[in-house]
């Protein structure tokens, strides 16, 4: 067992000795040959190829982060932008359904947008698309207003905050590195969306680079829940083909819109995955988020929310679980990493912010949790609470930093972490009741857990939500000694 915070990592991490532009030079040029050589097709018209090409020079300039990057000291990125990817387009959607994940996850409710490779998808997953209550803004389809966007911040006419309204830059390599290769939808959802969980489900090929880009607006009053499925195809094991999904969701919240929103990471062993989700709260607005993580070799998510306007209320959870990335013992998969970045900004006055983020770990798991919380001297009364706890089972790697940043002074603000093993007291218990030990552990795993998802509104999905972590539970390499 190791748990690690921030103040005892100075010099624990590997560092390299080469300065990080020497590293990130090659890096950058396998994409910038991948552009070249595959991605002349994605450009729509002159405005969307100059904003691809922009991107392409800022991640050029900037390179991708290696361990001398703070904010990435724990997440190895090395073998992610070592591998070699191509440009999927638009697979057939049963070739990638990732063993039926995103299709449980989804049952009958709502697809408002699928996507495949990052591509605009006209398939099926269990029902039809689009869904009541989801607008482009336009008469045309879905796959016709993909890739029209420019990329950038959530265009404002009337003075409203936008991504770019944060004090500190939101955006990173993975971000840009989407936006040079995905195509953005825009899409708006209305009361109308409210009847059931709207779903935006992005599937991936084996190998192939995917960059799902989203741009979406709740419109003022509005209460609705939204899914949003990353899953990603299990290469062949002789081909060594790891996907990259690199998705981009930007979210503004109108006043006194209400959002339930869940992103679920459902990827194959030995895939990445590098997301990020930027939410905008105006005025009164409600925002409760779940981020549920049960796969691939890499995974980690960025969530920037700013809490823009006064009144405004956000809760947010996270639930992971990460063994050492095989499907039960004996595996010789590398170990699994699962890194939650959470970026929280209070902005106005008399705002709320809840956090609480679990993650369970078998033997060569790696979690990894950063959350920053800064509050502007203009946020009086703010009211923000941050816990992170963990669970290891076996020996296991845990880096948590909780931060705090304060600029006013009628706050009310709290952080804490929490790192450790099962309770030997609960596990007794239960063996007196005639529990084998494994069951027993795996009982109060779940129940661990269970709790983050347990404070969902969306009742509907809890069940669901629950039994894809159960499944993983189930499946860690975990020797429940006696």
């Amino acid at each position: 067992m190791a748990a690690r915070s921030a103040a005892s990592e100075q010099g624990a991490a590997e560092r390299p000795v080469v300065p990080r532009n020497g590293h990130a030079a090659p890096y950058v040029e396998q994409f910038r040959r991948l552009y070249r050589e595959q991605g002349g097709g994605l450009s729509v018209d002159a405005a969307d190829s100059a904003s691809r090409t922009e991107a392409l020079e800022e991640l050029s300039a900037i390179g991708f982060p290696l361990r001398r990057d703070e904010e990435w000291a724990h997440t190895p990125v090395r073998p992610v932008v070592e591998t070699a990817y191509r440009l999927g387009g638009g697979a057939a959607v049963a070739k990638v359904s990732a063993g039926g994940v995103a299709v449980a996850l989804v049952e009958e409710d709502l697809i408002a947008l699928l996507t495949v490779n990052g591509v605009v998808s006209n398939g099926r997953l269990g029902n039809g698309l689009p869904a009541a209550g989801v607008s482009t803004g336009s008469e045309r389809s879905l796959a016709a207003t993909a890739g029209i966007g420019t990329g950038g911040g959530v265009a404002r006419s009337d003075g409203a905050a936008t991504v770019d309204s944060f004090t500190r830059p939101t955006g990173d390599a993975f971000t840009r590195l989407a936006r040079v290769f995905g195509s953005r939808v825009d899409l708006r959802l209305d009361a109308a969306a409210s009847a059931a969980p709207v779903h935006l489900v992005h599937l991936t090929e084996a190998g192939v680079l995917s960059a799902p880009r989203v741009r979406l607006r709740v419109a003022a009053g509005a209460r609705v829940t939204l899914v949003e499925t990353f899953a990603a195809a299990k290469g062949e094991p002789e081909a060594g083909a790891p996907s990259l999904t690199c998705g981009d969701t930007e979210i503004h919240l109108g006043a006194g819109a209400a959002l339930t929103y869940v992103r679920v990471q459902a990827a194959a062993e030995g895939a990445f995955d590098l997301g990020s989700t930027t939410v905008v709260q105006e005025r009164d607005s409600e925002l409760h988020a779940l981020s549920v993580a049960a796969g691939a070799r890499l995974a980690r998510h960025t969530f920037n929310v700013l809490a823009a306007g006064p009144g405004t209320a956000s809760r947010l959870g996270g639930a992971a679980v990460a063994g050492g990335g095989g499907a039960g013992n004996g595996s010789t998969a590398a170990p699994q990493v699962i890194d939650n970045h959470i970026y929280l900004e209070h902005a106005a006055p008399s705002c709320t912010s809840r956090q609480l983020y679990k993650m369970v770990l078998g033997g060569g798991g790696h979690g990894v949790f950063s959350g920053r919380i800064l509050v502007r001297p203009a946020a009086q009364q703010t009211d923000a609470f941050q816990l992170n706890q963990n669970l290891l089972l076996e020996d296991a790697v845990v880096d948590t930093k909780p931060q705090l940043e304060i600029g006013a002074d009628d706050v009310r603000c709290t952080h804490g972490a929490t790192t450790g093993r099962l309770n030997e007291d609960q596990m007794f218990y239960l063996q007196t009741r005639g529990v084998p030990r494994a069951a027993a552990g795996r009982m109060l795993a779940r129940g661990f857990l269970d709790e983050v998802v347990g404070e969902l509104p969306a009742e509907a999905l809890r069940p669901r939500l629950l039994a894809l972590l159960h499944r993983r539970l189930d499946r860690l390499a975990w020797s429940a000694p006696a």
